[in-house]
């Protein structure tokens, strides 16, 4: 179950699973925008996160590298160095969700206190 609302951001570029020359501005820009969030999250034993992506329709069509799953891990590398949490071990509910886009392509993520049942 979902408590409090921890935050929300958007962040927009290259979205890529490795850094290189395209993601540099999309990690930097992700890496500017969590170091404006407040530290007090880290206090945070147990979080819940909704990723979404929007990816350019012809990247998702012509990859195999955009998976859910190398989406994420570089979302959640940098919220932990950044120090927005302490480590993503204390993510315990996570939704990932890809969209084509023939537009800007696009990083909006949410992220919540996870209040488990009877805790």
């Amino acid at each position: 179950m979902r408590g409090d609302k921890l935050f929300e951001i958007a962040v927009n570029g290259h979205i890529n699973t490795k850094s290189n020359e395209k993601s540099i501005d999309y990690f930097d820009r992700m890496e500017t925008l969590f170091s404006t969030l407040p530290r007090s999250m880290s206090l945070c034993s147990k979080i819940s996160i909704d990723a979404k992506f929007w990816i350019s329709s012809k990247r998702l069509r012509d990859t195999r590298a955009l998976d859910l799953d190398n989406l994420i891990k570089p979302v959640l590398d940098h919220l932990t160095k950044m120090n927005v949490i302490n480590d993503d071990a204390n993510v315990f509910e996570l939704k990932i969700t890809k969209y084509p886009t023939d537009g800007e392509q696009l990083l909006h993520i949410e992220a919540w206190e996870w209040i488990a049942n009877g805790n």
